[in-house]
């Protein structure tokens, strides 16, 4: 057997008023083959599984482009095409191939392309044909219609979110190939419109833990081989938006689309109490003056860059310090020139820094402080998975009126402990810690904080859904309309 691997994505925030090029993508993922030789992380170990397993199943595997970039606006045009046709131009030189697997990540969307996953992945099912199986692997906060099914063998989406099912979602979609390949399977998907959009939180609590643990159970149970419900992306302003329910059975297309309606109904009978929860900034900040014996977290949900927006802004810090609170750590902000700044003066040193507010519009005022720099560290990361790293740049800790802050020169979320701890930062004796992030941190902090709250704060990604400018979004959606499915009754 002859495997052709590839990775190429990235999550479109079509609000966003900040490009993704190509620089964008090399300072997060570049591998031009020999995936093999890159730290595990969230975007190199689909690839390398499907390496790993393939040797190990003595095919021969044929490596393409890997290439990831962190959530922002629209990819431009030329830099996609670039990349989709390297891709493509390798898939041709590699000659036939039995199988393609692919890592993408479902919510891309560049200069022209709506859909730059269905865009690629029917230009290889042009390209190789009939014969060849083509199986992908897609975030669920992507966008998913019939474009990518019909050009596609088999498609396997994230289960959790947070998200830290990549590596098994990975190891799915192997076996099922392998499977296919062994002529043991006839695959086929149908697709279940929810018509629903927002966040749904699948760990710790809410109903998406049972609705998620029930769709893995009926997975190799009367006829079902696969089941996903791709959540979609609600900072998109795409007409294929919105969560959808997908189902593959053996052979049996009824079996396939009664299984996506069954569940994605129940998904859409849950949708109101899966979402989460958001609380008012100014709320937030009378929580954060209160002292308790663990410290209160606040995730800064509008300016985290897992949803597109640049991670970059002061709101937070300024309301902190008009507030009267000082012993509190923010974490992380993007600014690479005050990171530059810093080394020049060095651990110790003292300055007038001008903090934040420096991408985009949405990234608001900076914050102009006296600061002192505590900590230094060249090409820094934090921990994820096992034994995954994250790159994070340069490191720069501040202290701003007694607030520690957290400076780096690539955009990143928080998605361990280790951000803080690898970089001087104390949590357990903090009032109060804002990070970020929206929601890939909720099961770290069970523990050692007195609350976590979910702020909705000024930024690029406004989760106040009825606020965002959408003319494109197919309707009816829910929230924007009340029962698109007319269930509710």
């Amino acid at each position: 057997m002859r495997l052709f691997i590839a990775t190429l994505g990235t999550e479109t925030n079509t609000f966003a008023s900040f490009p993704t090029g190509l620089d964008d993508f090399k300072a997060c993922l570049w591998a031009e083959g020999n995936i093999e030789t890159f730290p595990a992380s969230p975007w190199t170990s689909p690839g390398q599984i499907w390496l790993e397993r393939g040797r190990e199943e003595g095919w021969e595997v044929v490596q393409s482009l890997f290439a990831f970039a962190n959530p922002a606006g629209p990819t431009v045009r030329k830099d996609y095409e670039a990349m989709r046709d390297r891709i493509l131009g390798d898939l041709a030189a590699a000659g036939e191939v039995d199988a393609v697997l692919l890592y993408l990540h479902g919510a891309m969307v560049a200069d022209g392309y709506d859909d730059c996953e269905g865009d690629l992945v029917t230009r290889i099912r042009q390209q190789v044909g009939k014969r060849t199986k083509i199986g992908v692997e897609l975030d669920l906060h992507g966008h998913v219609d019939n474009t990518i099914v019909d050009a596609s063998d088999l498609i396997v989406i994230y289960k959790t979110y947070p998200h830290i099912d990549h590596a098994e979602r990975a190891h799915d979609l192997f076996e099922l190939m392998k499977r296919l390949l062994a002529g043991e399977i006839d695959p086929k998907m149908a697709l279940f419109d929810c018509k629903s959009m927002g966040l749904f939180p699948t760990t710790m609590e809410g109903p998406m833990i049972e609705f998620s643990k029930a769709i893995i159970e009926a997975e190799g149970k009367d006829g079902i081989l696969s089941l996903s419900l791709n959540h979609g992306f609600p900072w998109a302003d795409v007409p294929l938006a919105g969560a959808k329910m997908l189902a593959i059975a053996d052979g049996d297309m009824g079996v396939a689309a009664e299984a996506a309606k069954r569940f994605g109904e129940w998904f859409y009978r849950i949708r109101k109490e899966a979402t989460l929860p958001f609380t008012p900034f100014a709320e937030a900040i009378e929580e954060a003056k209160i002292k308790g014996e663990k410290p209160l977290l606040i995730a800064d949900t509008a300016d985290q860059i897992g949803s597109g927006a640049p991670g970059d802004t002061t709101y937070v810090l300024k309301a902190f310090i008009d507030a009267g609170i000082r012993n509190a750590a923010i974490a992380p902000l993007w600014d690479p020139l005050a990171v530059n700044i810093c080394f020049q003066v060095g651990v110790g040193g003292k300055l007038k820094l001008r903090i934040g507010g420096k991408y985009e519009p949405h990234s608001g005022p900076a914050h102009d402080a006296d600061a002192e720099v505590l900590f230094l560290k060249r090409n820094a990361w934090q921990d994820h998975l096992a034994d995954e790293r994250i790159d994070i740049g340069d490191v720069a800790v501040v202290r701003v009126e007694g607030i520690e802050v957290l400076l780096t020169t690539l955009r990143t979320n928080l998605y361990s402990l280790s951000l803080l701890t690898l970089h001087g930062i104390s949590f357990d004796d903090k009032q109060v810690v804002s990070i970020k992030n929206l929601y890939k941190h909720k099961d770290l902090f069970v523990d050692n904080t007195r609350k976590q709250l979910f702020v909705a704060t000024p930024g690029t990604s406004n989760p106040d859904w009825s606020a965002l400018p959408f003319k494109r979004v197919p309707r009816p959606m829910w929230p924007l309309d009340a029962d698109p499915l007319g269930l509710d009754g």
